[in-house]
């Protein structure tokens, strides 16, 4: 292990923003992604020839990875090559079983696991204005605070067990990509009676009905008719919202309102999974 050297895993809409802060804060960073490093690298990183050539170098490795089968398959690796003592920053979303299962595949091996999702999408990411939800042990947090401090606006410590930041993530995330939904029937009706989309949403802004939807990703994205630019796949808030139903299935907490909105998810992302998720609203708006 590299005295002082960070690590940093999938270097993707997410990842190679995230990466980039971390660098401009002179912070020592090697990186790898399956799918180029050398191509999405930041510059002044140091360029890793595989997931085991940095576990073996980095002292905190953080992860960006795009669903559960890929962050279970790299946590696996890691805890075949990092020395113990590591720390992992899981900044996926992929639900609480799979982070309870990561730390307990980590932890046998000695490694300390931060359940660490991000909330924000690629703007903030690029801004290094993400939303932190940290679930671990605070001596863990305290040796990831400046990986995690160079992405980050804010940090909340919201537990102490691997499971607690998937959580909050995942109901943060079914309040908001339900929103698409519920924004979208709106505008629709709107329009319907000749309003204009960039008219409604100031009004909207400035009145009970506003959120981060209406606030953020409709003016940027769909009032500017800039529908393919939020970073965000179909098939990824499609999985994000199914975290969160198939978890309060199994709590057997309320979703009913949550499950007709991931119906329409589902068949948006069914549609076209690759598509960016501000599709949403001329998918919805084409709906009779």
């Amino acid at each position: 292990m590299t005295k002082n050297l960070f690590g940093f895993i999938g270097l993707g809409n997410m990842g190679y923003p995230m990466a980039q802060n971390i660098v401009s804060k002179n912070i020592p960073l090697i990186v790898y992604d399956l799918a180029g490093t050398k191509e999405r690298s930041p510059e002044k990183a140091v360029v890793a020839v595989s997931n085991q050539d940095l576990a073996q170098k980095a002292k905190v490795i953080a992860l960006s990875l795009p669903n559960v089968e890929s962050n279970e398959s790299v946590v696996r690796e890691i805890a075949d090559a990092a020395k113990s003592g590591t720390v992992i920053v899981d900044t996926c979303t992929i639900g609480p079983q799979a982070a309870a299962k990561n730390k307990e595949i980590l932890n046998s091996a000695g490694i300390l696991y931060l359940d660490s999702p991000v909330s924000g999408l690629k703007f903030r990411a690029e801004e290094g204005a993400l939303v932190s939800m940290v679930a671990g042990d605070a001596e863990a947090l305290m040796l990831a605070r400046p990986l995690i401090e160079s992405y980050s606006r804010v940090i909340y410590h919201v537990g102490s067990e691997a499971g607690q930041g998937q959580r909050m993530k995942v109901l943060n995330n079914a309040i908001c990509i339900s929103s698409y939904v519920t924004t979208s029937e709106a505008l629709a009706y709107g329009e319907a009676g000749g309003l204009a989309i960039s008219s409604m949403l100031e009004v909207i802004n400035e009145s009970s009905g506003q959120n981060f939807a209406t606030q953020h990703l409709f003016p940027k994205y769909v009032a500017t008719k800039n529908f393919d630019q939020s970073g965000a796949e179909a098939h990824i808030v499609e999985k994000d919202l199914s975290l969160f139903i198939h978890s309060s299935i199994s709590d057997q907490t309320p979703n009913r309102l949550l499950a007709a909105a991931h119906e329409i998810i589902a068949e948006f992302s069914s549609d076209n999974p690759t598509q960016d998720q501000m599709m949403i609203y001329p998918y919805i708006r084409g709906k009779k």
